[in-house]
């Protein structure tokens, strides 16, 4: 039985998940297009759309800290280097999701200790 072919997906994901990977995807997809754009001497577009508040919320770092969303942005700088393939596309926002992930964990850390301090 073959899978690489299917349709189907083999793990169905919780619909939060599904949400936050739908938006970083779009982001990405949304970055790359415009950055292409910019290339060719078309700057600041008012169409553009940005996602960053919504992806910050579905994963709980919406704090509106300036080290939160500068980490955000170094994820999601280092993320777009995509091709026009749904897999490799797919691949990038599942790793910048982790690495999103990892950073709440570590400014979860911080607001702790600074609690306690």
């Amino acid at each position: 039985m073959k899978f690489i072919n299917s349709p189907y997906r083999l793990v169905k994901l919780p619909n939060d998940l599904q949400l936050t990977l739908f938006l970083i995807k779009e982001e990405l997809k949304s970055r790359k297009f415009f950055n292409t754009l910019q290339q060719m001497g078309l700057d600041d577009c008012y169409f553009q759309p940005h996602l960053d508040t919504l992806i910050l919320r579905s994963l709980d770092m919406d704090d509106e800290l300036d080290f939160t969303f500068d980490a955000y942005y170094e994820i999601i700088e280092r993320s777009k280097k995509i091709d026009a393939d749904n897999d490799a596309i797919m691949k990038q926002a599942l790793k910048a999701y982790y690495e999103l992930l990892e950073q709440r964990k570590k400014l979860n850390t911080v607001k702790k200790e600074a609690k306690v301090s």
